[in-house]
């Protein structure tokens, strides 16, 4: 082989990656640019007569295509356009074509949204320096919703949770006793509310209960058809119906009510910051509750 010959072979290998290299580049700055919203860079990364194709929309021309993603992607949206696992197929000198997954976060009022999908990108590259002449769109899936309120819905969720926890470990301090466990529900500033007032701080409440449980009694309360309002981060109204029974040497005592517990999560933790108890039965089992 001669050196003419050599000299051939690395120039097209050397081709070869700098249109390669300049093809990705290409993707990258396209996503700068439209995640800058430098509406200047992105015309300089499509052709003169580029042609941008994506479900139910074709835009033909470097103008119409600058023109449109102003449209959709206003300065006041936050995005990313994250080019990953890109493709490149070297074509001819100079010319490429680029197979890319796009993973996207749009954010912003009323055009919330993540997905992904593939990018087909034809390149051509002149000096060094690719612009796109096609690009083809094909989205795989589209998920309305902002991160943002992902977070909150999930954040709502975990708060539920939490708060369910807490009416549990009353209910389990309560009927155990555990005095140590039932001052754990309540936070510093708790208000209890029964048919005989209210207490204020948790000193109080505790005061109360250690008086109520005093009758040395097989206790068990049952939390049912428990409904969950969210009051705000951290801060939930959780209402309970709730069925009890009393079971001692003399006393047989079956019981239900309502429970409305105003619960605030600290540190991933639920507590009672406002108890409101309503007994609406509470009648010795060998009796019965019916009304004469």
């Amino acid at each position: 082989m001669s050196e003419s010959t050599d000299l051939q072979a690395i120039t097209l290998r050397l081709e070869r990656l700098e249109t390669t290299e300049a093809a990705r580049s290409a993707l990258f700055t396209y996503a700068q640019a439209v995640d800058t919203r430098d509406w200047s860079m992105l015309g300089e990364v499509f052709s003169e007569d580029a042609v941008v194709e994506m479900p139910g929309l074709v835009l033909t021309g470097r103008t119409a295509i600058v023109e449109a993603m102003q449209g959709m992607l206003p300065t006041e949206f936050l995005t990313r356009h994250l080019i990953v696992n890109p493709q490149v197929t070297w074509k001819s000198p100079g010319r490429a074509t680029v197979h890319a997954t796009i993973y996207y976060a749009h954010e912003g009022t009323g055009f919330e949204a993540t997905g992904w999908g593939d990018y087909t990108d034809e390149i051509s590259v002149t000096d060094g320096i690719g612009v796109i002449t096609r690009k083809v769109f094909t989205p795989a899936q589209h998920l309305p919703g902002s991160v943002a309120s992902l977070t909150t819905r999930l954040e709502q969720l975990e708060t539920a949770e939490l708060a369910r926890a807490a009416t549990w470990r009353y209910a389990n301090a309560v009927d155990t006793p555990d005095f140590e466990l039932l001052r754990s529900v309540f936070t510093e500033d708790a208000v209890l509310t029964t048919s005989k007032g209210s207490r204020t701080g948790r000193d109080q409440v505790l005061d109360y209960y250690e008086k109520a449980l005093v009758t040395p009694v097989k206790r068990k309360h049952f939390l049912v058809n428990q409904s969950i309002t969210p009051l705000g981060p951290g801060l939930v109204l959780v209402e309970s119906y709730f069925i009890y029974t009393f079971a001692g040497d003399n006393t047989s005592i079956l019981g239900w009510g309502n429970y409305v517990d105003r619960i605030k999560i600290i540190d991933s933790v639920g507590y009672i910051q406002d108890k409101r108890i309503t007994a609406e039965i509470h009648a010795d089992s060998r009796v019965g509750w019916a009304k004469p």
